[in-house]
Order: C-alpha cells, then structure tokens, then sequence
C-alpha cells in the first residue's frame, strides 16, 4: 500500500466504508455520488455481485445511481474489493458492519495495514458502545472518532437499498469537544446529502442512542412491528420507556450524562413517564404514505439472521453488573431475543 503526506490525506476526503450492507452501501454511495473518493470493503460474494450489477441504486429518501468499479477509487466511482491490503490511504475508514462481525473485520483491516497513516481515523456506527472499545484496542483510542448514525436503510437486492429515512450522523471525539476531523467528517456527510452534526464528548452521544437501541430493537425484536407502528401502540411505547431506565443508571455508572441531540431527545424522554411519552408520540403527525422501516434487529429476527443482542443487551448487563446495577428488564429481554437466536 503507497504511503502518501499527513497533508493529502488530511484534504484528500476520501474514506473507506468497511461493509458492503445496506448502510455501507447507502453511506458510500452518497459520498461517492458527492465527488469524495470512497472504496468499500465487503465479503467476496457481495463485491461479485456487486461488480456483476454494474452500478448501486439508491432509492426512499435518496434517489441515487453509482458506478461501481474494481479499479482504484476515483469521484464519482464506488471502487469495491474483498481484499483488506486493497484499502488506499484514506482520510477516515467507518465500520458498518454488524457489531456482532466488527471484531473480525476490524483484525482483518489492522493486520492488512489498511488506513495506517499519521492523521487516519476510525469510526464504528454499530448500534452499542462496545465498538469503540474494538477500535480503540487494534488501532489506539487516539484514532477513533465517535460515531453514531440513526440512518435507516433496508438492502433489497444485492445492488439496489432502500432508504427509508436519512435520520441523522453524528460525529465526536471521546471525551473532548469536537475537533477538525471530527467538523470535517460532517462537512463531508453533509456535501453527500447525509444530515451531520458534530457533538461535544461523543461519549454522552453514543450512550444516548444506545439507550434508544435497547428500547427499540427489544420492543419491536419480540413485536416485529414497524419502528412507525411501535410509537402508535401505548403499551410498547410504555415498554420502550421501562427499559431506558436501565441504560441511564448503567450510563450513570460509567460517569456519562444521556443528553437531547437531533432525532435522539433521549433526556426529554427520561424525563417523561411511561404515559406521558405515549401522549407525546401519539400527538407526532406520522406520513401515512411513507415506506415502512423496521429496525435492524427486527429486520434480522424477521429474515431468521442471529441478532446483535450479545452487543447490545448483553454488553449492557456486563456493564451493569460491574458497577452494581440490576437490569432485570434488560436480562429478561436478551434471554428471550438469544432465545430467539437459538432457532434450531
């Protein structure tokens, strides 16, 4: 891999998207349409069928069509491989692989030597905070940049996602306030269509939105309703609100504050009850000709996939039980999705 100067790298805006999913996909097709260089890393049989397709569509709330190409990135272009030593210096790799394949992926990128230049960043926007500390153990925790995204996309064909609402990408350091790279990172989203915001101490961010992924992913994993749906049904709302509880004394054990960010007013909803968030979503004004989006765990219980419940919930009750922090909904929750896992 050619090594290239600290200052090409830094304005080079070029990023590697590590998983060819439907958010890696739909994240790297923006970029690239946007004019940033953006090569993606996937498993064999998705770069094949990707280079078979010719191009990746995006439809839902973006309309987008990509040339993909094995050859070296270019704008324009969404270059793809299956070879980790294939990654270019870029300014910033992102992991969008499911938490439960970030560990592996993450030794396949840090052994190839991929991204190993001065001013290169990683980000995982795995639902969970147990991905910073995957990264931070194979490339340092000065390289990672916080990351969250409340994105949803559905893949529909192996070339073609859709987007079923834009959300938003958030982008922080761990402790401190925002940086270049992280105001850079937004910049970039932006450019590409994506809404971004740079957040002070990423960590209050990403326990936000963890707190949201356990409330969400448990109710509609055992529901499978539609995320939609779910806030039009009192008592599953009332259930969401019970398990949020959990995460803010787990979260407040760990020294962090849940916070209100856009999309995620997580304190606002803390602060309510059970009844009075129902309320509250039950005044929303919801589009009735909207596409349906259903989480991702609910996603992967209805295709019959394992889940990412040893990332989310079971990771929370290990937090818990270090600091002393019963979490009996949170238990309950993971035995009955693991339960589910265990199809046979």
């Amino acid at each position: 891999m050619a090594e290239v100067a600290e200052d090409d790298v830094a304005g080079a805006s070029a990023f590697a998207i590590v998983g060819a999913g439907s958010l890696g996909l739909a994240l790297g097709a923006a970029l690239a349409a946007s004019g940033h260089v953006v090569t993606v890393l996937g498993r064999s049989s998705s770069t094949a069928g990707l280079l078979g397709a010719g191009e990746v569509q995006i439809g839902g709330a973006l309309h987008l069509r990509v040339p993909v190409s094995a050859a070296a990135a270019s704008p324009g272009y969404l270059c793809v491989t299956d070879d980790p030593a294939q990654l270019p210096a870029v300014t910033g790799t992102i992991f969008t692989t499911k938490g439960r394949q970030l560990e592996a992926a993450v030794q396949e990128v840090a052994k190839s030597g991929a991204g190993r230049v001065a001013l290169s960043w990683f980000a995982g926007l795995q639902n969970g905070v147990l991905k910073d500390d995957v990264l931070a153990a194979a490339f340092g925790p000065e390289r990672v940049l916080g990351a969250a995204t409340v994105l949803n996309a559905r893949r529909t064909e192996v070339a073609q996602v859709t987007v079923g609402g834009l959300g938003m990408t958030y982008f922080g350091e761990l402790g401190a306030p925002p940086t270049p790279r992280a105001t850079a990172a937004c910049e970039a989203f932006c450019q590409a269509g994506l809404p971004a915001v740079a957040v002070d101490d990423a960590r209050s961010l990403l326990w936000s939105k963890f707190a949201n992924a356990v409330g969400i992913f448990a109710v509609t994993g055992l529901t499978r309703l539609a995320t939609g749906e779910m806030w039009r049904r009192r008592p599953v709302v009332v259930a969401y609100r019970s398990l949020l509880d959990e995460v803010d004394a787990v979260a407040r054990a760990e020294g962090v504050r849940i916070g209100d960010y856009p999309e995620l007013p997580m304190r606002t909803y803390l602060e309510a009850t059970g009844e009075q968030l129902a309320d509250l979503m039950a005044a929303r004004t919801f589009d009735p000709g909207a596409p349906q989006s259903f989480s991702s765990m609910a996603q992967d219980i209805r295709a019959e996939r394992t889940t990412e419940a040893e990332q989310i919930f079971a990771d929370l009750a290990r937090r818990g039980r270090r600091y002393g922090v019963p979490t009996p909904r949170v238990d309950l929750v993971n035995s009955l999705i693991s339960g589910i896992d265990a199809r046979p």
